[in-house]
């Protein structure tokens, strides 16, 4: 097992700088070019094989891919974005992910050229930067991945989240996509290095049209919770089913970790 696990991750970062070639090329060129999601795509997808994962997606018929969209997902595994990027094909989108990923050879270059939104989980200030690369991102055309719980669940169990991506979507006023994925954990836990091979489902909600009758900070809450509940209401990990059945659906409020605003 520990072999082919180590095979496994082998194989992923000479896959990823196979890719990394043409997506550094063609970024100085035009980084918002549909060319680049294509082989951001054929990365992700190339990398589930390699690993014997499968992504089974559900509710794509609810999306328009001439729109943009700013999708809410929760957070299981570093698969995630693999899968999501899988699932979403024929969508031009990019990620938010923590500022530390700068610092991985290869990926690291490929994140910042391709304009991925890379977020100093430290920092307060950077709030006002964010609003503006995500907004720059959507007027191209280009939708963006949140993980709102701002880290990655260790016990499976849903995280409160965080408000920030919730300030974008009010600031940017595009409808917001409750994501639901289930099974990532089971293929790489947090805090683990052994890939496994397996199932990721990935369900795509209804979009969420913004409340435009309310003052900014309601309208936040209001969508928070919204995302909240139907996220919360489609997944329930295994360990944490018998709690839940017994127990009514309450939303926590949001994450008030004053470290980490997105």
């Amino acid at each position: 097992m520990a072999l082919l696990a180590a095979l496994r991750i082998v194989l992923i970062a000479l896959h990823t700088l196979f890719w990394a070639v043409p997506v550094v090329l063609l970024s100085l060129v035009q980084p918002y070019s549909r060319l680049i999601t294509a082989i951001i795509r054929w990365w992700a997808v190339g990398n589930l094989w390699v690993c014997g994962v499968k992504v089974r997606a559900t509710g794509q018929d609810r999306l328009d891919p001439r729109r943009v969209y700013l999708f809410m997902s929760n957070h299981q595994s570093q698969f995630d974005i693999l899968a999501l990027t899988a699932a979403l094909k024929g969508f031009p989108i990019r990620w938010v992910a923590k500022q530390e990923l700068r610092k991985v050879p290869v990926l690291g270059l490929c994140m910042r050229l391709t304009q991925q939104v890379l977020v100093d989980r430290q920092s307060r200030t950077q709030a006002v930067a964010v609003i503006r690369q995500v907004k720059k991102l959507l007027d191209a055309g280009i939708s963006v991945i949140f993980f709102p719980e701002g880290t990655r669940s260790r016990d499976g169990r849903l995280l409160p989240f965080k408000p920030g991506g919730f300030a974008v979507a009010v600031e940017a006023g595009v409808p917001v996509v409750p994501v639901t994925i289930h099974g990532s954990r089971a293929v790489l836990p947090s805090g683990e290095w052994k890939v496994r091979s397996g199932t990721i489902e990935v369900l795509f909600g209804e979009p969420i049209q913004l409340a435009t009758h309310l003052p900014k900070k309601m309208a936040r809450e209001e969508l928070l919770r919204q995302v909240w509940r139907i996220i919360s209401a489609s997944y329930q990990p295994e360990q944490a089913r018998a709690a839940l059945v017994a127990a009514p659906l309450t939303v926590p409020p949001p994450s008030s970790e004053p470290r980490t605003p997105l």
